[in-house]
């Protein structure tokens, strides 16, 4: 094709001038036309979110797989295969928030609570970085995300004991409002019992809305069994079998029966919470616990890929996109979110 083409511009560069002002005519007209066919396709990519996921890898014996390369993953969405466009390794920083219940029911453990936040902490590496958002009557953000292990150490001492629980303005704070935009691998450390008591303006479905729609954020639950606690300062107002509610009262077995179900929908939310992102429930029954589950969040964090892709699907519809991530490695089993959804 390039021999033929300069045959053709020798014989008009001979033939005439004019011919001359034609031929660079039409290979202006071809360039140009390629030149505007590159931006239009570079424009689309720009107008189309970059979608990251975070995805975890383990081999038939439970053990993390780290050596794995951009092609060795295989993404679907909603059955149609994608292209990954984006590839971030094991080796990257983290961006974590720390969002710690400080209610009531935690009051007396503040201090242990205190103390294995800090030792998670410390068992992240130099480059990750720590959001500290504690919660009790109200939502407060200790510190903004930093890399000063002072700054973080210092937000976790400041941390107060109060009485109620905003679980859902938690993670609603943490989730949309404070680890939106942020580049790179993220991750929100939830510890509650995930009973809420007091948010007013946000409730699960929105902290759920709020996951699915920022699907690079990673959430792992620790969850902190407070029944034992709750029921002992409940008995106070027990008489006669009665529980005291003000001047009304009703039987304690069905008190208990109330608290049964209060505490499977918090199981239940949780679970939620975490599976939606492609996170895990870790359970603390025991605050004795809590070190160990920090220990194992920190470091699965150094194990988890990014991977990212442009969806062939541009559409924002504010439906459901399911995702499926293969891998090549025979035996391996993936963990990640298994949906999102690309809202208007």
């Amino acid at each position: 094709m390039k021999y033929f083409r300069r045959i053709i511009l020798r014989e008009l560069l001979v033939r005439s001038f004019h011919g001359l002002v034609l031929i660079g005519i039409c290979i202006g007209s071809v360039a140009g036309q390629d030149s505007r066919q590159r931006e239009q396709e570079d424009a689309i990519k720009l107008e189309t979110t970059l979608i990251q996921i975070p995805v975890v890898v383990r081999d038939k014996g439970g053990r993390y797989v780290l050596d794995l390369a951009r092609q060795d993953f295989v993404i679907y969405e909603d059955g149609v295969r994608q292209t990954v466009d984006f590839f971030g390794t094991i080796e990257e920083p983290f961006s974590v928030a720390l969002v710690l219940d400080t209610s009531g029911s935690t009051a007396a453990q503040l201090e242990l609570i205190k103390s294995s936040a800090i030792a998670f902490i410390d068992s992240l590496r130099a480059q990750d970085r720590v959001m500290v958002i504690g919660f009790s009557d109200s939502v407060e953000v200790k510190c903004e995300m930093t890399g000063d292990r002072e700054v973080m150490y210092n937000a976790v001492r400041s941390l107060g004991a109060g009485e109620f629980t905003q679980v859902y303005e938690a993670v609603y704070t943490s989730v949309w409002e404070r680890m939106q935009g942020l580049p790179g691998r993220k991750a929100v450390i939830l510890f509650t019992d995930g009973i809420d008591t007091a948010s007013s303006e946000i409730i699960a479905e929105d902290t759920l809305d709020a996951v699915i729609e920022s699907e690079d954020v990673i959430i792992y639950a620790i969850r902190y069994n407070t029944r034992p606690d709750v029921e002992r300062r409940l008995e106070r107002n027990v008489i006669n079998g009665q529980y005291m509610e003000g001047s009304k009262g009703i039987s304690w077995d069905e008190k208990r029966r109330a608290l049964d179900r209060a505490y499977e929908e918090a199981d239940e939310y949780l679970r939620q919470l975490a599976q939606s992102s492609g996170g895990v429930v870790e359970r603390a029954d025991e605050l004795m616990d809590l070190k160990g589950s920090f220990r194992r969040i920190a470091d699965e964090l150094r194990q988890q890929y990014l991977l990212g892709y442009y969806p062939a699907k541009r559409d924002r519809d504010d439906q459901d996109r399911r995702v499926e991530v293969q891998v090549t490695r025979p035996g391996s089993k993936v963990r990640t979110r298994p949906v999102y959804r690309l809202a208007r």
